[in-house]
């Protein structure tokens, strides 16, 4: 009888410290993961897109640097840059992970020929702003809304349309219903519903491991260190009253951001003024680069539509 309860509490000694092991491991896993994906020098300095390679635009024109701190004490700036003519028609273009304001030159410009001035902010780490982790579109959504706010002051008879790309396109998708009745209209390109979604996605197809129960522990680690809970980000809830006419761009080859994403918020958004466009060919964030002409007129027609 001694002997078994010495061998029970063996094997319960032994149970207990694999499981100590095991939380151990995944608290070490759980919170490279978070550097990786979220901080400032992690995954999102190594990344970059076609269109963002080319700065030569961005780099010859003067721009005008705003500044605001934001909610958390985040010192953020944004670019802006005039109409070739005086008009009160401003595009708040929001860059992508891994992004800039410069690396939207090509973007900048379009809307520029088209008119209109750019605001262009940088979020949070990047860019010329400062923070340390990446508010994955989620937390930017404040602090976009608070850019348009400043724009509103500075011009108090604005109209704004607002484009974003990748992280960008959700942190439109996150703002849209916060946003003042002066913004006419919104452009998503490449955007996911839930940020748990698409780190879902990375870590399946990228890592080769289960989401379960990683997820869940970095987003704890989120929520102490950046300030925020990933899981809380859903088109479902953001776009449920949105009352902005919405234009959603993907490529179909996307496999960043796969393509269900544009089903899935083009179905979230509770508006008939919608438009979906599935550019065939097209991997992430390349649907400008490879329908650059369609593009500007698809674009150009919605602004055209619900700028007055």
């Amino acid at each position: 009888m001694k002997k078994q309860k010495k061998r029970f509490k063996l094997w319960h000694k032994l149970v207990l410290m694999i499981i100590f092991i095991l939380l151990i491991v995944l608290m070490i896993v759980s919170y490279a993961l978070f550097n990786f994906a979220f901080g400032k020098n992690g995954f999102s300095s190594q990344i970059y897109t076609p269109a963002g390679k080319t700065t030569q635009w961005y780099d010859d024109q003067k721009t005008t640097t705003w500044n605001q701190t934001s909610y958390d004490g985040k010192h953020l700036k944004a670019h802006f840059i005039p109409a070739a003519q005086k008009t009160n028609k401003t595009m708040v273009v929001v860059h992508g992970y891994g992004g800039s304001a410069r690396k939207m030159s090509v973007y900048l410009k379009m809307f520029h020929d088209q008119g209109y001035n750019v605001l262009a902010p940088d979020n949070r780490s990047y860019g010329d702003s400062g923070g340390q982790y990446s508010g994955f579109g989620w937390q930017d959504r404040k602090d976009v809304l608070k850019w348009i706010n400043i724009l509103n002051k500075k011009q108090p008879n604005s109209e704004i349309g607002m484009y974003g790309i990748s992280m960008g396109a959700s942190t439109v998708l996150y703002t849209l219903n916060k946003v003042p009745s002066n913004v006419k209209f919104a452009v998503a390109d490449c955007g996911y519903a839930t940020i748990s979604g698409e780190l879902k996605t990375q870590l399946e197809q990228k890592f080769k491991l289960p989401s379960f129960p990683l997820l869940q522990i970095t987003d704890q680690f989120t929520k102490y260190l950046a300030g925020y809970k990933f899981t809380d980000a859903n088109t479902k809830d953001t776009l449920k009253n949105n009352h902005v006419p919405l234009f959603i761009i993907h490529g179909k080859d996307d496999d960043f951001v796969p393509v269900k994403n544009a089903y899935t918020n083009y179905n979230n958004d509770d508006n008939s003024k919608k438009q979906l466009w599935i550019v065939d060919g097209a991997e992430h964030a390349q649907s400008y680069i490879k329908q650059p002409v369609q593009y500007k007129d698809k674009v150009g027609q919605f602004a055209n539509k619900y700028f007055k």
